[in-house]
């Protein structure tokens, strides 16, 4: 169904708006994919958009912004209308000027900004949370411990769609980036496959690419271009076969310890500047290097 029902937030119960956001099928789109409707279940203080985009070479969140303002606002209230929360946070980075100018006029009263600086991983969801609210997450605990939701952009934009026009979830927004003739963000359905999806921007320009499903940093390596657009399918990059973030990920653990047993030398520079660790987390990146080098950690 495609017709929009002009429902305002504060028309709809809790319960309702939880329901068409479970209909929809509406999964985190960040990566996790886990069910939008179970953590609009919470009773928080603030929701919270995470809209950093962290990833290099990734421009959905920051270009659907920029075009969808006034609908990504919406799909704020609706989620802080289902949580109970009394503040919308809208976390973004500060070059994602478009975003921000689209955003600044619609603000309701309730719903902030929160300028983010340009590093990795300000994404990170502990961190974004904290920096943008003071709130910090313990170890092992989730958002909804200190009275926060979060969601990403793509999500919150869903939650409209669901709310308003009863509208599941059957397309994906992603970047496709690298090595190819056209690069570019594109809507398609889900289901449609990777394939596809790279003749969209016109192939691959280089022989014997390699592919990695999401951002550099965190995404996954396709091994196979039939492989179907998901709820979460971030991205997809094209690369030399050759290029170390490829080869990195086709390498096995066995390789990949052995490499690390063989460079690291506890300099412990990785701990001190864990952006977890900082925040006060008992995280100490050398301690666990050492401790898989040496079979210690299960």
């Amino acid at each position: 169904m495609n017709t929009v029902l002009n429902d305002k937030p504060d028309a709809l119960d809790a319960p309702t708006l939880v329901e068409r956001v479970r209909a929809a099928g509406i999964v985190g789109a960040g990566g996790a994919g886990f069910p939008t409707y179970v953590k609009l279940q919470a009773q928080v203080e603030i929701f919270l958009v995470n809209a950093a985009e962290c990833e290099p070479m990734l421009k959905v969140d920051q270009q659907l912004m920029a075009q969808q303002a006034a609908r990504l606002i919406r799909g704020v209230q609706y989620a802080m209308k289902a949580t109970g929360a009394r503040e919308g946070i809208i976390a973004l980075k500060e070059k994602y000027q478009p975003a921000i100018t689209a955003l600044t006029p619609l603000l309701p009263p309730a719903i902030r900004l929160h300028i983010l600086p340009d590093v990795y991983p300000a994404g990170d969801e502990v961190l974004t949370i904290w920096m943008a609210t003071g709130r910090r997450v313990p170890p092992a605990a989730l958002p909804v411990s200190v009275g926060v939701v979060v969601n990403n952009v793509q999500t919150v934009l869903n939650i409209a769609r669901a709310v308003e026009q009863h509208y599941p979830v059957t397309r994906r927004t992603l970047t496709i980036n690298g090595a190819v003739a056209r690069p570019q963000t594109v809507t398609v359905p889900i289901g449609m496959s990777l394939r596809d999806v790279l003749e969209m921007a016109g192939g691959a320009t280089i022989d014997d690419p390699g592919f990695i499903n999401g951002g550099p940093m965190m995404g996954s390596l396709v091994t196979s271009l039939d492989a179907p657009v998901t709820k979460t399918t971030g991205g997809l990059l094209v690369l030399p076969k050759t290029h170390p973030l490829i080869q990195r990920r086709m390498q096995d653990e066995r390789t990949v310890l052995s490499v690390a047993r063989t460079v690291c030398e506890q300099c412990r520079l990785c701990t001190d500047l864990c952006p977890r660790h900082l925040i006060g987390h008992e995280l100490s990146p050398h301690l666990l290097v050492r401790a898989v080098n040496f079979h210690q950690a299960a």
